[in-house]
């Protein structure tokens, strides 16, 4: 096995083991805040402002129609 090969296969396997601990670490971090919003007695409109709400189907739609555009345009032969 090559140098490069070695070194992607370490870095394929530290990146695997990187994900399974943010998994673990954001669940326990999840629980804390709604233990911390519970003794608090946080409402939602506690957080009005700070945390932006929902995405609406146009704010979908326009995302798409722009990446739809950009895909189109990279594609598009160069002139010269």
């Amino acid at each position: 096995m090559s140098r490069v090969a070695e070194l992607q296969a370490r870095i394929k396997e530290a990146q695997a083991e990187l994900d399974d601990a943010k998994k673990f670490e954001r669940a326990d971090a999840l629980k804390r805040i709604k233990e911390e919003i519970k003794f608090y007695d946080f409402k939602a409109t506690d957080f009005k402002g700070l945390l932006k709400s929902r995405v609406t189907q146009k704010q979908v739609d326009e995302f798409t129609a722009k990446k739809a555009a950009d895909v189109k345009k990279a594609a598009a032969p160069k002139k010269k």
